[in-house]
């Protein structure tokens, strides 16, 4: 299972230096949130701010958007971004996912805590919420370990992923699910990095 760091959580002062030091410590892909207030809670990043810290990092890059016009924010992403998901419950979603692969980009979906996996088309990557979108630092529910299950066996060469509250003892559990990828945030960035260098390596979109 390959890891994108989020930096939602981190000052913007300290962005660029907790970036350098996950790089140090081996990781090679960052995870960009972005919302339009409405879908989620206000937060994450703009996309010239998030091209410039990727740039200045060196490291490969995906973006979350959480809209729910999603269409008309994708293209700025699949600027420097070579995975761009948006969320199945926003208004567009199929509009946006095709804007993206226009741009000849990886186009793939996120689901809520509160959809179930019977609502996701088996063609595209998934990213599989574990906390309400928008609500870093919320305690990770364990019920998104059966609908990676339920994801996986309904399209086993898909990309899956896992993202919210994630902490390294999930790690093992979430690779069982059948996770190839999980976006962490609080548990890498604040000083704990050292605990997922076994797991810090390239984590491209493929």
């Amino acid at each position: 299972m390959r890891i994108a760091g989020s930096l939602w959580s981190v000052p913007p002062d300290d962005r660029l230096p907790t970036a350098h030091r996950l790089h140090a410590a081996g990781l090679r892909r960052l995870h960009w949130d972005t919302t339009d207030g409405r879908f989620a809670a206000a937060g994450g990043f703009t996309p010239d701010d998030a091209a410039e810290l990727a740039a200045r990092t060196g490291m490969t890059a995906e973006a979350h958007v959480m809209a729910h016009r999603s269409a008309g924010e994708v293209d700025a992403w699949a600027d420097f971004c070579d995975l761009v998901i948006v969320h199945v419950e926003s208004d567009d979603w199929r509009d946006a996912v095709a804007r993206v692969e226009r741009r000849g980009v990886r186009a793939g979906l996120a689901v809520s805590p509160q959809t179930p996996a019977a609502a996701v088309p088996h063609d595209l990557p998934v990213l599989c919420m574990s906390i309400v979108p928008g609500q870093a630092g919320s305690v990770f529910d364990e019920r998104v370990l059966a609908k990676l299950t339920a994801l996986r066996d309904a399209a086993p060469e898909r990309l899956l992923g896992v993202d919210g509250g994630v902490r390294r003892e999930h790690a093992e559990a979430l690779a069982l699910a059948g996770a190839d990828w999980a976006v962490v945030g609080t548990d890498l960035v604040f000083d704990r990095a050292d605990a997922w260098a076994e797991l810090l390596q390239p984590a491209a979109a493929d």
